[in-house]
């Protein structure tokens, strides 16, 4: 084993944008509090390679539970498939880069490519592809939580992954007798990305360290490295393509081919240690994350991670003949919720922020808590229907950062986020949708922020001048001549002001809460009683036609990603009201009832994000997320549980295709896990979650507060839900979230 010479990383303070001394700490962890080997072995269930094809977009590389490092495969893109940079379709590996996105529909990030190679790579850069490609195959290929490994058989090289939260490390095995090369690229770039500055200075015969500027989704993102190797090289720089002499460059494509001679005997063990504030941030979280550069030790821990952070769920499926298939979705359904947020500052506190600046941990909360880190990756409009309030249940320890996360990003912007990618606003999607996320973990009991604090940050995003808001003030809907999308962000407004109204409430400002409870109402504007559908309405009253209810054009019509039969639904907070309007419980049943049951035909340039089909219900994407809960809200439960029973069985599968859509940064997959378990948050602002049907006989979680919760089903669980009751007393169509938490039995009878 080779311990990391601080003598060879002092250096770096020379070449450090802000540079910092303070001393190095672990992150902080949720993780359930029994020992990982007295847990159930649960990592034989889950599949990294689910949504990887189709359009999935997720990744199967090594990362352990929210991790800043994400070490990866990387295909040459060949359309929107491939924005996490892997698709199983492909067969042709670019190298390992570090960093991925996870299910989302825009691609990003894929920085520092590592690749291991024999032969010239100044001939590889004359040939079609343009660069070093190898060709592998899926029967070559193994994937398990924290752990990636490809064999390379053509090229005698085996390749594998891990990582802690901040370093990716790799093990290759070269078995031929050349020169074993490793290239590490930094100008690689692929679907929106593009380097814009690279630097690479060799430091010794064993490191590496340099940074990578890039733009693209992201408009500003600098990362830090320091790489370390177990065995020496001698390093070729390349400048754009051009061989040069030297051991630093700095330019826009930097790359280095590193020979490390004849390797047949020895395999080459490397750390790659990452920062988004400085190459001293990147060697402080090297020291503190892997002072010994041992790759079997890393693996081994990476593995106990996951164990830890997914075998707090203990699932009992020995009576169910599709029992392993359903518990590999759902323990991979659970992994892929566990992957965003991610880990976005230094173990010493330090992070790159909304601003642009480096920032620290915010001081207060520091001294509370010196563990707390700030997260970035937060997709708000998919994750604020189902994966935070799972990980309320799941993750109660870690809401706390994520939500000093988001306010952080107001402290540094003047706004809450929409879309924060690397603390870049990405002004992606509708809505301010920080709101119910911080009004949740508030009124569950889970953030030290005040009321008035999320009232004064969420009243900035409410009252902004862009995106059709100052409109919905004005009008009190948004009017469908003047902006567009015009629906869908009426409905999504709404929505969060209603979280709004209650913040201003819990912060004693009866004022605010009045005139947010109003703009709550805004989607009755909307509804056309006529037809039954949330219609576009101009600024003069009168209603958009020609109207379709099918018809759909990507992002230019009144409805976001949807047509009028899947937003027509979305009024979360005020369902009463909403099926009174429709006529009561017996019309708005049929209407879902319509809905599920008729054609899947649309009109117009149909999204490719609309998938999932069932009838016009389109579980691949999230504005019809908490539709098949609206029949036990309309007291026909029965027919919501058939519903739930045919999603989790058709748009979910344990293949690579086997997901409807985008995972969307884990919100498909926390729709499957809420569920399974039996229950769901249409409104997450106020803490309930609605009866459904669960997928297993038992389970078993471990509740962060010592408590165990038991989800019991006792029946026949194709047949409807008699009752459900929690330690023996029956409960209405909803359970609150303090009540799951107080543990016990929650038993559902059929």
């Amino acid at each position: 084993m080779l311990k990391i010479s601080s003598t060879a990383l002092g250096f770096a303070a020379a070449l450090t944008l802000n540079a910092c001394s303070l001393p190095a700490e672990q992150p902080a962890s949720s993780a359930a509090k029994p020992a990982a080997d007295v847990l159930p072995d649960v990592l034989r269930y889950v599949d990294p390679f689910i949504a990887t094809g189709g359009h999935g977009h997720t990744f199967p590389g090594a990362v352990v539970p929210f991790g800043m490092v994400q070490l990866s495969p990387d295909n040459k893109s060949k359309g929107w498939d491939w924005t996490s940079g892997y698709h199983y379709s492909d067969s042709e590996l670019l190298g390992f880069s570090h960093t991925h996105l996870s299910g989302t529909g825009v691609g990003d990030l894929l920085d520092i490519l590592v690749l291991p190679f024999h032969g010239d790579y100044a001939a590889t850069l004359k040939s079609p592809a343009g660069r070093p490609v190898a060709t592998y195959s899926h029967a070559d290929e193994q994937a398990s939580p924290g752990y990636y490994a490809l064999n390379l058989p053509a090229q005698g090289i085996s390749a594998e992954l891990t990582a802690t939260e901040r370093v990716g490390v790799h093990r290759y095995q070269f078995s031929q007798a050349k020169d074993a090369q490793l290239l590490i690229d930094l100008g690689y770039a692929q679907n929106y990305d593009k380097a814009v500055m690279g630097f690479i200075r060799q430091v010794d015969t064993h490191t590496l360290v340099g940074y990578r500027f890039s733009t693209g989704w992201a408009k500003l993102q600098p990362l830090y490295f320091v790489a370390r190797f177990n065995q020496p090289f001698q390093a070729q720089l390349y400048q754009d393509g051009v061989a040069v002499k030297g051991t630093l460059l700095q330019t826009e494509k930097a790359a280095a081919v590193l020979n490390f001679a004849d390797l047949r005997q020895k395999p080459l063990e490397v750390a790659v240690a990452l920062s988004y504030v400085s190459i001293d941030g990147a060697k402080k979280n090297l020291a503190a994350e892997l002072p010994v550069l041992d790759f079997a030790a890393v693996k081994q821990q990476a593995a106990a991670k996951w164990q830890a952070q997914l075998g707090r769920f203990q699932v009992d499926a020995a009576t169910d003949p599709q029992g392993d298939t359903n518990k590999t979705k759902f323990y991979t359904a659970l992994y892929h919720s566990y992957l965003a947020p991610q880990l976005f500052s230094d173990v010493d506190g330090r992070y790159f922020g909304a601003d642009g600046a480096v920032h620290q941990v915010n001081q207060a909360v520091h001294q509370q808590n010196p563990q707390m880190p700030r997260y970035t990756l937060f997709s708000l409009w998919d994750t604020f229907r189902g994966l935070h309030p799972l990980l309320t249940i799941t993750d109660p320890g870690r809401v706390d950062g994520m939500m000093h996360s988001l306010y952080g990003f107001y402290q540094e912007q003047g706004l809450l986020p929409t879309w924060d990618l690397m603390s870049n606003e990405t002004d992606v999607m509708i809505g301010y949708h920080a709101v119910p996320v911080l009004a949740d973990a508030y009124f569950k009991g889970l953030t030290t922020l005040s009321a008035k604090q999320l009232l004064d940050a969420s009243l900035a995003s409410a009252r902004q001048s862009r995106f059709g808001i100052d409109l919905f003030g004005k009008y009190g809907y948004v009017p469908s001549d003047l902006d567009v999308e015009a629906v869908s962000k009426t409905l999504e407004y709404a929505f969060d002001d209603h979280a709004i109204a209650r913040l201003a409430e819990a912060a004693g400002d009866a004022k605010t809460a009045a005139e947010f409870t109003q703009r709550a109402a805004a989607w009755q504007q909307l509804f056309d009683k006529s037809s039954g559908f949330m219609r576009g309405k101009k600024a003069n009253g009168e209603w958009v036609s020609p109207f379709n209810p099918i018809y759909v054009a990507h992002r230019t019509t009144d409805y976001t990603e949807a047509n009028a039969w899947q937003y027509s639904f979305f009024v979360p907070h005020q369902v009463d009201a909403m099926i009174k309007r429709y006529g009561g419980d017996q019309a708005f049943v049929a209407r879902l009832d319509q809905m599920f049951d008729m054609s899947s035909h649309m009109e117009g340039d149909v999204s490719p994000d609309i998938t999932g089909l069932i009838g016009q219900y389109a579980h691949g994407n999230e504005p019809v997320h908490h539709v098949p809960y609206l029949y036990a809200l309309a007291g026909e439960p029965a027919k919501g549980e058939a519903r739930i029973r045919f999603i989790r069985d058709t748009m979910y599968h344990a293949k690579p295709d086997g997901l409807a859509g985008n995972d969307d940064l884990g919100q498909m997959s926390a729709w499957y896990v809420l569920s399974s378990l039996g229950f769901y948050p249409v409104n997450p602002v106020d803490s309930g979650y609605v009866r459904g049907t669960p997928q297993f006989q038992s389970v078993t979680l471990q509740l962060d507060n010592g408590k165990q919760l038991r989800i019991l089903a006792r029946g026949d669980r194709l047949k409807p839900v008699k009752r459900w009751s929690l330690n023996g007393v029956e409960l209405p169509i909803s359970v609150d979230y303090r009540q799951l938490m107080q543990g016990g039995d929650l038993v559902f009878e059929f």
